[in-house]
């Protein structure tokens, strides 16, 4: 139905002018972010250093990651939302945890409730966090010394919001809340440091709680922080404050759970990590001196990377399982008129 190659039939004219725009605002932003930089109070950034040589290896680490994707159809949007935890053993894994993927809405009688992009995004999102959180607890049973989620073990603002004020969304921000206390309550009474690597640290409360008013806080580190250096040090408890989690449910999460977190640079390519604490059992510098030992050229820990690999959902393979699901639609249907298949049909633009 689609090539694999997407076909560009725009304006030559209209290109070119778009670059021009792209070229100057591109270029601008290197020095706007050095002029907020000088504002940065260096003197306060005392980062640590990892140590040069592996001092813990964890003998079992469990990763733990989410993913999701959207398919626009003429009847509305249908998203699909996954989960997968994989155990490593010397470098090995030895076992995955696959979620019983999702469909949301579950119900295609529902498909017609979301009339926009970010209505379903923020359903998907928080269905799709609370799976990750519901993962990494099956993989407690598993006694890692190590469990590590994909992304943040810090409630985020934009998981609080309701955006549709569906019961459906209201029942997934419900969940999410649930797993993450379950997970935290159930882990404290283990042996298993549990932590959470963040690839993309934009949040606006933590770069204002380390002072970085201008400028997101990964970004401003990059300029202080040399490879194999972290900061805050140590690592900083997150304060449950009102004045940014409007909602009180999240308030009382991150009462309940205390997160710590700090940057670690892990190559001078790129802006710094952040680091989540949840349960600790060691040190957490021999956690971060592991994920630094173990880092790829990418700068992502290899454990990480696989669990990643594992379980992306990518707008082509989902273009892919719905070519294949939609053939046996029109198996099924066709006999009975193209109208039947207008519904399954992508709404125009493509898949």
């Amino acid at each position: 139905l689609y090539s694999s190659e997407e076909v560009s039939y725009v304006s030559s004219e209209l290109v070119v002018r778009v670059r021009e725009k792209l070229v100057e605002f591109l270029s601008k932003i290197p020095e706007v972010s050095s002029k907020k930089q000088e504002n940065v109070t260096y003197y306060k950034v005392k980062g640590g250093f990892v140590r040069k040589e592996t001092a813990w290896i964890p003998s079992k680490v469990a990763v733990v990651d989410g993913g999701s994707n959207i398919i626009s159809l003429n009847a509305g949007f249908l998203g699909v939302v996954a989960s997968l935890g994989i155990v490593v053993e010397n470098n090995r894994v030895v076992e995955r945890v696959i979620a019983d993927p999702e469909i949301i809405p579950p119900n295609p009688s529902h498909l017609g409730e979301y009339e926009t992009l970010d209505q379903i995004v923020s359903v998907l999102d928080k269905v799709r966090e609370a799976k990750v959180f519901e993962t990494a607890l099956k993989l407690l049973s598993r006694k890692p010394d190590l469990l590590i989620i994909d992304g943040p073990l810090i409630p985020y603002g934009a998981l609080a919001k309701v955006v549709t004020n569906l019961k459906l969304e209201r029942n997934a921000l419900k969940r999410y809340r649930d797993a993450v206390l379950s997970l935290h309550r159930k882990s404290s009474k283990t042996q298993t440091s549990v932590v959470g690597f963040v690839k993309r640290p934009r949040s606006k409360y933590l770069r204002e709680t380390l002072g970085f008013k201008d400028i997101f806080d990964h970004v401003a580190l990059s300029a202080v922080l040399n490879e194999g250096e972290y900061y805050p040090n140590p690592p900083m408890e997150v304060p449950a404050s009102p004045e940014w989690f409007h909602e009180v449910e999240i308030v009382r999460l991150i009462k309940n759970i205390k997160p710590k977190f700090t940057f670690l640079r892990m190559n001078k390519s790129l802006p710094p990590f952040r680091i989540d604490f949840g349960h600790l059992t060691r040190d957490y510098v021999d956690v971060l001196n592991y994920l630094y030992a173990t880092r790829t050229r990418d700068g992502i820990p290899y454990v990480i990377m696989k669990a990643d690999e594992e379980v992306k959902i990518t707008r082509k393979l989902i273009r892919e399982l719905y070519e294949d699901a939609l053939h046996s639609c029109i198996v099924k249907y066709f006999e009975k008129g193209f109208q039947m298949l207008i519904p399954v049909l992508p709404e125009y633009g493509g898949v």
